[in-house]
C-alpha cells in the first residue's frame, strides 16, 4: 500500500471514528425522509435473496440497520465495519434486540477481506456507500466482496448522476427533514445553517464537469492536508455510473444483476406533500411500495438520491 492509499483509507477511519457517528447512524430513519425510502427499499432488495441463506457478511455494518434484523430472523451475521463508534453502538442495539448472540462483531477495512475465503457467507451485503470510501481501491474492494459470496450479493454505492445535482442545491438534505422541531443536534445543525450555505454557495460549473468525468468531487491530498491540521473532513467518496459499476461486477462473477436508485421518485415530490405520505399511516407503504417500482425502472436507476444499487448472484 503506497502512502496515497494509507492517507486516503485513514481519512475514512477519522470521519467515521468520530464519537457522535454511531448516535446519528442510530436516528437516520426517525430524523430524514430520504432514510425512511431508502431503507425501505434495501431491506426488499435483501429479500428477495434470503432463501436458503443461513449465513451474512455485512460490509461496513454501521449501528446495525441490517444486520440486526437479519439475525432476527435467525441469520448468523458478521457485522464487519471501520468505525468503533459504529460498532459500539451497534452492539448495544443488538443487545436490546437478544440477537447479539447471532452477530460476530468485527472491526476492519473493506480493503482488507483477505483472511476471508472465497464463498464463505451465501449473502454479502454492503450499503449506504462504504465501497465508494474505499477509494482508490474500490474496484478491488467490489471483487472481493463478489469472491467471499456463495450465492449473492447486495450492494450499494454514491452515484454519480444521482449525486450531481448536489453541486447546485448546498441544502439538499434539508428538504428531508421530518420535523423541524426535534432535538437531533444533526436535524438543528441542518436549520442553523441554512441561511450560511445559501450566502456561501457559488454555482461551480467546473466542478460540475470534473465531478460528472472523474466521480470525484474533492481533491484526496487537499483533504489529507486538511486532516492533518486537525479537520475531520468528509472522506474521499467516488461515485460510480451505472454501466461501470454493472461492468465491475460481472467482471467479478456477478450474474442477473439488477440496478436501482432509491430516491429517484422522491426527489421529484414537494416536501410537504412526501412528508405527508410518509407520516400517514394510510398512505406510508403504499407510498413505498410505489418508490420501490419507480425506483427499480433501469431508465432511472442512476438517478437516486444517494445511492445506486446493485444486486445479483454468483455465477
Amino acid at each position: 500500500m503506497d502512502n496515497a492509499e494509507r492517507n486516503y483509507e485513514r481519512l475514512a477511519e477519522v470521519f467515521w471514528n468520530l464519537p457522535q457517528k454511531g448516535e446519528e447512524e442510530a436516528r437516520r430513519e426517525q430524523a430524514f425522509m430520504d432514510d425512511i425510502i431508502q431503507k425501505a427499499h434495501l431491506d426488499r432488495e435483501i429479500e428477495g435473496y434470503l432463501e436458503g441463506v443461513e449465513t451474512v457478511f455485512d460490509g461496513g455494518a454501521g449501528v446495525g440497520r441490517f444486520s440486526i434484523p437479519l439475525a432476527q430472523h435467525g441469520i448468523r451475521v458478521t457485522h464487519f465495519d471501520i468505525s468503533q463508534s459504529m460498532l459500539t453502538k451497534a452492539k448495544e442495539l443488538a443487545r436490546e434486540a437478544g440477537v447479539e448472540h447471532r452477530i460476530n462483531f468485527v472491526q476492519g477495512a473493506l480493503t482488507d477481506l483477505g483472511s476471508y475465503s472465497a464463498g464463505s457467507f451465501d449473502l454479502v451485503i454492503s450499503f449506504d456507500a462504504p465501497i465508494s470510501y474505499t477509494y482508490p481501491k474500490h474496484v478491488q474492494v467490489l471483487q472481493e466482496l463478489v469472491r467471499i459470496a456463495r450465492k449473492s450479493v447486495v450492494i450499494s454505492v454514491s452515484s454519480r448522476l444521482g449525486s450531481l445535482p448536489y453541486v447546485f442545491n448546498p441544502i439538499q438534505k434539508r428538504q428531508y427533514i421530518i420535523d423541524e422541531d426535534a432535538d437531533d443536534p444533526l436535524v438543528q445543525w441542518y436549520i442553523r445553517n441554512e441561511d450560511k450555505q445559501f450566502k456561501a454557495w457559488q454555482p461551480d460549473f467546473h466542478l460540475a464537469a470534473e465531478f460528472l468525468r472523474t466521480g470525484l468531487a474533492d481533491d484526496p491530498d487537499e483533504l489529507y492536508e486538511r486532516m492533518e491540521q486537525g479537520e475531520t473532513p468528509w472522506p474521499i467518496n467516488y461515485c460510480f455510473l451505472p454501466e461501470e459499476l454493472k461492468s465491475i461486477l460481472e467482471s467479478a462473477g456477478l450474474r442477473k444483476i439488477r440496478l436501482s436508485g432509491p430516491g429517484a421518485l422522491a426527489r421529484s415530490v414537494p416536501r410537504e406533500i412526501l412528508r405527508q405520505m410518509l407520516c400517514t399511516a394510510e398512505y406510508r407503504q403504499q407510498f413505498l411500495d410505489q418508490c420501490f417500482a419507480f425506483d427499480s425502472q433501469p431508465s432511472v436507476c442512476g438517478f437516486g438520491k444517494d445511492n445506486l444499487v446493485a444486486s445479483g448472484i454468483k455465477a
